[in-house]
């Protein structure tokens, strides 16, 4: 008999092949699912909400899970972003279905949205290289948390960002660009998506990252198949967020389990830490880059939490 566990697995990898599928055929054709949404008018209620947001000409999409026990005292609030190509699915966000966020929001109180990017994607470079007619995410996602605030009682100081693939990618330029609006970043399977010396920090900003070594999209040795990146691999990403927030080298394990671990620095500027996980994926579909399957069953969403829940602004 198939125990719960193995059904559940089983049920997640399913979605993750939904996912991909449809959000291939969605990306070729150029389609986008409820991104002509009204925006939600506040205050809200707890549970899922599907609105719209005008930001730089372009109506835009997120979803938003707010928790059961919302009472309308502040409570905390995480950006949850896709990768490339994942879509809505019968009105779901594909990441909403993946990344284990959605459980975080309803077990510790906390508001957690899935914005959707232009066709599925992101365009994750700094705004200083925006072009005339780029698509400003940088701009949406700040625009975003302003416009969630106005809906629901957002504790300010309990702001994060995290996302996976090119939603990895884009939090942490968001992350370099808004560091006085977030209070600590996560990225899952890319590496630092620029040159380090572009991302000026205002204030030193806690970072948690997680990748598989057998990663074949986005590889642990840097290469990410012309995907924007600062030609770093994951281990040299580490390094970076650690200088970046003046961290020493007292890299230290603090968690194992089968192939995965995960280490991190913590003397760092006004006690930071900044963290770096390698999980086991090998055998997995892409090797891996859909890191929240692992074999290790490692719960990133867990870790991500974890670390977002011990820092404030």
């Amino acid at each position: 008999m198939i125990s719960a566990k193995v059904f559940q697995q089983f049920i997640t990898y399913i979605r993750l092949l939904l996912v991909l599928v449809v959000g291939s055929v969605l990306v070729s054709c150029g389609a986008s699912d409820g991104d002509d949404r009204p925006p939600c008018v506040g205050p809200l209620d707890a549970g899922v909400h599907q609105c719209g947001l005008v930001s730089g000409g372009y109506n835009r999409y997120y979803q938003m899970r707010v928790p059961t026990v919302y009472t309308g005292a502040p409570i905390p609030l995480v950006l949850d972003l896709h990768g490339y190509g994942s879509p809505v699915v019968l009105g779901l966000s594909g990441e909403r279905l993946v990344s284990g966020m959605d459980r975080i929001a309803q077990d510790n109180g906390v508001i957690v949205a899935w914005p959707q990017g232009i066709k599925n994607a992101w365009n994750s470079i700094p705004s200083s290289e925006l072009k005339v007619d780029d698509i400003d995410d940088v701009g949406f996602l700040l625009a975003l948390v302003e416009e969630i605030k106005q809906v629901v009682n957002v504790d300010s100081s309990r702001i994060y960002i995290m996302g996976i693939s090119n939603g990895g990618a884009m939090a942490q330029v968001v992350a370099c660009e808004a560091s006085q609006t977030f209070a600590a970043a996560s990225t899952v399977a890319f590496q630092f998506p620029m040159i380090p010396e572009d991302c000026n920090l205002e204030l030193p900003l806690p970072m948690i990252s997680f990748h598989a070594p057998t990663d074949t999209l986005v590889r642990f040795d840097g290469g990410s198949q012309g995907l924007p990146n600062g030609g770093l691999s994951a281990p040299e990403s580490y390094d970076a967020w650690s200088d970046i927030n003046g961290c020493i080298d007292d890299s230290v394990v603090y968690f194992e389990k089968g192939n995965s671990s995960c280490e991190m620095r913590s003397s760092c500027a006004d006690d930071v830490e900044v963290a770096f996980c390698t999980i086991d994926g090998k055998g997995q579909l892409l090797g891996g880059h859909l890191t929240y399957i692992n074999n290790d069953k490692v719960n990133l969403s867990e870790k991500i939490w974890d670390l977002f829940s011990r820092y404030q602004r």
